[in-house]
């Protein structure tokens, strides 16, 4: 009778959790909803020993050996050796792994998209958490922990449940088949944040991409409420994809700490998202090894789309019962590391079980070298208006043009492009005093832009041409409507484009926008499109035709927008 009754109660429950749409775990013995309780995050030190001969600018001539008769650590390939898995990570780490983006050279040069980078499969399914079905935990340790030990990109899978009041971090849960406790709010904002300013090592420069891969229970009004939390809960420290050519050392260089990519796999993104990582999946659960193999050659074998963040899915579930498969020695092998020639350049994101377990964190640390050298991608060059370089004398193919107080002219042009080679530019102010940046050698037609303090401008030339294109925020009529919107994410720029087939015969500009923003709008369409200041029937009006560009710039004092100079005629009327 007594197991009757608890079947009861339990089967009530299961009724009311389904009834309520809450998780099951989240309703007590009475059918009451519990209180979600955040997770605690220690301190976490990578231990002594690891640190011990951290030198940047020799490991990177030590080559692919393990840890020396001396004891000291070098760069290192194979699985654990010297070491032990105990706990679900393989240590001592060969590398420094807490912030090993901002203490080695090699990934600093790279754009975001094509670094080598270690993820984790199912990221928050892992054996710390409250609880989970056997057969989904394919990670050791949490998030936050794997972020500490150098994981770079988590893979996450979001369910809603609307029975939670908005605020509630139960709203807005991990899942797999099922949930297991975590919460995107409690989990991985804020382990994501702990992890960049917690106690230890400063790890701010640390680039983290969060690629929400799947949504279950989402309507267009749960995306924007999820949307809203997630540029609330990380603001300014969003890396944009205006900035996704730009190197990672280009990035640190941007206004503020922008260290998180967000990757949103459906088209309710923000602008500042990115789109969703390209998973590439063998499409079975359970292939053979060789099965596998070939397929992880085959997409190394492929071409990957300018800008696309692509991961390759190096897991399988093992037979008979269906769990998550340690492959430690065949990953190692698969992606081993030690020359440009070697599998693991072949491939950019490496998502897998049990991810911590061997050293493919330290391949692909000690792999990114070969990644910038092979693509020439050289260290960042720090100039100043006035140095050599910026008039011409030298090429200046991967640098950041810093203008403050110290460094200051009323103006500064563009460094001409001497070569075809791929050449990033990132010009930031922060003067307290106004200037202009000539932009001629561009592909804006405005012949000067002003920049004030805090202002920051990309350009990069990756096709040959000698011509910088300006990096920005493209948006189209099918997109946005009729109404321009504003320069975000502490952008300056953006770029309205009209043409055949994506027309409208009225726009307006923004209502309101940051200080000093300035919108272009270019026109290949057939036929004039006019342009207000706002929709009204009073409000100033002006004329684009094919082939030409307005610009505008905010004047936050008066609340309008001004017609700018450009290269090309523009009708006002």
């Amino acid at each position: 009778m007594k197991y009757e009754v608890f079947d009861k109660a339990a089967r009530d429950n299961v009724l009311l959790a389904s009834a309520l749409d809450v998780r099951l775990d989240g309703l007590d013995e009475n059918g009451n909803l519990k209180e979600s309780i955040p997770p605690v995050f220690g301190p976490y030190f990578e231990d002594d020993f690891e640190f011990k001969s951290i030198d940047p600018e020799s490991l990177f001539e030590a080559g692919a050996e393990s840890v020396g008769d001396s004891g000291e650590v070098e760069i290192a390939s194979g699985w654990c050796p010297n070491g032990s898995a105990s706990g679900g990570v393989c240590k001592p780490f060969n590398n420094n792994r807490t912030h090993w983006m901002s203490t080695y050279n090699g990934v600093r040069n790279l754009p975001v998209h094509l670094a080598i980078l270690p993820g984790t499969h199912n990221s928050a399914f892992d054996k710390q958490a409250p609880y989970a079905p056997s057969n989904e935990v394919c990670q050791d340790v949490s998030p936050h922990v794997q972020l500490n030990s150098g994981i770079r990109v988590l893979d996450i899978r979001v369910q809603y449940f609307f029975g939670y009041p908005v605020g509630d971090p139960l709203r807005f849960s991990i899942f797999h088949s099922g949930t297991n406790g975590r919460t995107v709010q409690h989990d991985i904002i804020q382990g994501v944040k702990h992890y960049q300013y917690g106690q230890g090592w400063d790890r701010r420069r640390e680039v983290i991409i969060l690629d929400f891969h799947e949504f279950k229970n989402f309507t267009a009004a749960v995306h924007a409420e999820f949307v809203d939390l997630l540029k609330t809960s990380f603001g300014d420290s969003i890396i944009s994809p205006t900035y996704k050519e730009l190197s990672i050392s280009q990035i640190w260089g941007l206004p503020g700490f922008k260290n998180v990519v967000i990757a949103y796999h459906n088209d309710a993104r923000d602008r500042s998202f990115w789109p969703g990582v390209n998973q590439r999946w063998i499409g079975s659960n359970t292939p053979s090894d060789s099965e596998l193999k070939a397929f992880i050659d085959r997409v190394g074998a492929e071409s990957k789309p300018a800008g696309e963040l692509r991961s390759i899915q190096a897991a399988r579930y093992a037979l008979p019962f269906f769990i998550p498969s340690d492959m430690s020695g065949q990953l190692m092998s698969w992606f081993a590391a030690g020359s440009a020639s070697h599998p693991i350049m072949k491939h950019f994101i490496i998502n897998c079980d049990w991810s911590l377990r061997h050293r493919l964190v330290d391949n692909i640390i000690y792999s990114n070298q070969f990644r910038a050298r092979a693509l020439g991608l050289q260290d960042l060059e720090h100039v100043r208006p006035g140095d050599p370089a910026i008039q011409g004398m030298s090429p200046i193919r991967h640098a950041m043009l810093s203008i403050n107080d110290q460094h200051w002219t009323p103006s500064v042009t563009l460094p001409p492009i001497l070569d075809d080679e791929p050449h990033r530019l990132l010009v930031c102010s922060d003067a307290n005093a106004e200037m202009e940046l000539d932009l001629q050698g561009s592909d804006v037609a405005l012949k000067h832009v002003t920049l004030f303090k805090g202002d920051a401008v990309a350009f990069v030339c990756l096709d040959g041409s000698r011509q910088w294109a300006l990096q920005v925020q493209d948006c189209t009529p099918n997109e946005q409507g009729n109404r321009i919107p504003a320069p975000g994410n502490g952008e300056k720029f953006i770029r309205y484009t009209i043409s055949h087939g994506n027309y409208v015969p009225l726009v307006s500009l923004p209502t309101m926008a940051e200080a000093n923003s300035v919108v272009l709008v270019v026109s290949n369409a057939l036929q004039e499109t006019r342009i207000r200041h706002d929709l009204g029937p009073d409000d100033i009006e002006h004329v684009i035709r094919s082939g030409e560009t307005c610009t505008f710039m905010y004047n936050a004092k008066v609340g309008s927008w001004s017609l700018e100079s450009v290269m090309t005629h523009v009708t006002t009327d």
